[in-house]
C-alpha cells in the first residue's frame, strides 16, 4: 500500500506515538526514545555517535 494522501496512515488497532514512547528491541541491547530518535543501550548508554 502507498499513503498518497497528506496525513499520516492509520491502521485499525493503530495509534500515533507520543513523545514519551520508547521502542525497545526484544532480541538485541538497544532502545529508542521517541522524543528525540536517539538508539541507546537498554541501560541509558548512547551507542557510539549518538552523542
Amino acid at each position: 500500500m502507498i499513503n498518497r494522501s497528506s496525513v499520516a496512515a492509520r491502521y485499525p488497532g493503530s495509534r500515533l506515538a507520543q513523545p514519551d514512547d520508547v521502542i525497545s528491541c526484544s532480541d538485541i541491547d538497544m532502545m529508542s526514545p521517541s522524543s528525540d530518535g536517539r538508539f541507546l543501550h537498554k541501560d541509558g548508554r548512547p551507542y557510539p555517535g549518538q552523542g
